[in-house]
């Protein structure tokens, strides 16, 4: 009897906890929030530092011959550094 009753609480305090957690999801930006050792509350494909990690990978990705699915998912995003020096 006290096993099963050590099973169910635990199952209820699991259940409980999943319910919470997916009813107070927060937007999360983890590039920001490892650069700043503090929490965030915006989202990842919203953050300017995210997207220009992103193109960076994708210049290098074209740079190095690899097949690129997007060309710009970004719309009209300000110019990386990289992309100045290679216009100039």
């Amino acid at each position: 009897m006290l096993a099963i009753g050590a099973l169910l609480g635990c199952t209820a305090t699991l259940l409980a906890r999943t319910i919470r957690r997916s009813q107070t999801h927060t937007p999360h930006c983890g590039r920001c929030a490892t650069a700043s050792n503090w929490p965030t509350q915006h989202d990842a494909l919203l953050c300017r530092g995210y997207g220009q990690d992103r193109r960076r990978e994708q210049l290098r990705d074209i740079r190095h011959g690899r097949p690129v699915e997007e060309p710009n998912p970004w719309g009209e995003a300000p110019l990386l550094d990289e992309e100045i020096a290679q216009r100039t």
